[in-house]
């Protein structure tokens, strides 16, 4: 078993000269396995090893029995033990979670509070990783799931990866390792307990060296795991733009190199993990077009050819109309009054700025600015058509999740003058008009008619 235990540990170094190593210890065969062939270890690559051991508040008097045998142990190594624990049944209930998701993410936040600048060591096996290969596999898992339990995680290591529950067992028992038993390892209560005594048996009367195939088996699905995600990085920086990801760059590639790059823009901008749902539910959009929502609230959209994050959808808004600067959610807009005198007299205006003039005279009601409304139109002065807002920021390739963020000043009729368009000429200034208001914005406008 040390043996296998230093093949894995060389194959990915798992460490080097000045690590601390905090072993993850229950008190059973398997770390305490752990524990001992680190510990024989820890000379020979100049580690320094810690442990660390977490009740999970289950199992009463046998769990404070475990805490105390590890404690006697590590007393006797000289080795230093951190202790914790957490009620996890009524965590698990609070949460929402099952009983052993539950254990597992309180018991490794416990070891990165613990130790933050050390190497976690765990004992899985490769029993382990067939039981969760198993269990992967029954619920429809991808490449990455049947790779199984990978032998290095961030600063996580597992060391007795190649190692089997008979391995375990025999390296115990030769080197006189005591340990205790969970008792919860004997019920079939647990998923991994009934694929663990009920199916791996099956698959070993199939074949009797099944661990030895299934580690064959496992490293080449791992293997192809990481091609398959180098290949995946170099579609998505090829994809890559200023505002998202080109979708045709996307759609051209292998529908497996297409999958892992959503997968890869989900947890980048939602910052977790998408299921299989998520990550369809962004292939259909890159295919058709429109807009979905996946984690966190996160949205995607598809426009002019883009793949973008959606998740900033401007809201609704609404704000008087002043003279002078309009400090809106989104934009600054000027407004500024003059009469017809004043234009004679002063000559101020050119015929350019005249043809984009407000008669204020016209306006019906009050003005306020707001963001766009459904139904809302305007008819440029001089077009000759009337056009809906929508239609206007389709052909100017405005994503819908911008278009909140534009101005529209309103009166009681309707559309008066928008953002980036211009006013309607139902109140545009002509020959006759005494009162001139003059509208534009003067910041954070970005798409113009």
């Amino acid at each position: 078993m040390k043996i296998k235990a230093i093949r894995a540990i060389e194959r990915h170094q798992m460490l080097h000269p000045g690590d601390t190593v905090l072993v993850a210890l229950s008190g059973g065969a398997d770390s305490m396995a752990l524990l001992h062939v680190l510990y024989s270890l820890k000379d020979e690559y100049s580690i320094k090893i810690v442990a660390a051991h977490f009740n999970h508040g289950i199992r009463g008097e046998e769990a404070k029995r475990d805490e105390n045998f590890c404690v006697e142990v590590c007393k006797s190594l000289g080795v230093e033990l951190f202790i914790g624990s957490a009620d996890i049944p009524a965590l698990a209930k609070e949460k929402g979670l099952g009983v052993e998701e539950c254990g597992r993410k309180e018991r490794y936040a416990f070891f990165e509070r613990t130790a933050p600048e050390a190497k976690i060591a765990t004992a899985h096996t490769l029993s382990d990783c067939e039981e969760t290969f198993l269990f992967n596999l029954a619920r429809g898992a991808s490449l990455k799931g049947l790779g199984s339990i990978p032998p290095v995680r961030d600063n996580i290591i597992r060391p007795l990866i190649y190692c089997s529950r008979d391995d375990i067992e025999n390296y115990c028992a030769e080197n006189k390792i005591s340990f205790v038993t969970d008792s919860t390892n004997l019920s079939d209560e647990y998923t991994r307990n009934g694929i663990r005594h009920n199916i791996v048996p099956q698959l070993k009367k199939i074949n009797p060296s099944f661990d030895c195939a299934f580690e064959r088996c496992v490293s080449n699905l791992r293997e192809d795991e990481e091609l398959l995600g180098i290949l995946s990085d170099s579609v998505l920086e090829n994809a890559r733009t200023e505002n998202g990801w080109l979708a045709e760059n996307l759609n051209t590639v292998h529908p497996s190199l297409k999958r892992r790059a959503v997968a890869k823009i989900i947890e980048e901008v939602a910052s977790q993990k998408p299921q299989a749902h998520h990550i369809e539910a962004v292939c259909d959009i890159l295919s058709n077009g429109g807009s979905t929502q996946v984690l966190n609230a996160v949205s995607f959209c598809v426009y002019g050819g883009v793949l973008a994050p959606a998740d900033d959808f401007a809201d609704e808004w609404e704000q008087d109309f002043t003279a002078g600067l309009n400090f809106l959610p989104y934009e600054t807009v000027k407004s500024a009054f003059y009469d017809k005198i004043d234009k004679i007299n002063i000559q101020k205006f050119n015929k350019q700025l005249l043809a984009k003039a407000i008669d204020y005279d016209k306006i019906k009601g009050v003005l306020i600015f707001s963001s766009i409304k459904p139904g809302d139109k305007i008819r440029p002065k001089g077009r000759g058509v009337t056009k809906q807002l929508r239609r206007i920021f389709n052909e100017n390739h405005v994503p819908p999740f911008y278009r909140n963020r534009i101005s529209v000043l309103r009166d009681d009729v309707g559309a008066v003058w928008v953002s980036g368009v211009g006013a309607d000429e139902r109140v545009s200034a002509d020959e006759n008009t005494k009162r001139f208001l003059f509208i534009e914005t003067v910041g954070e406008n970005r798409y113009e008619e």
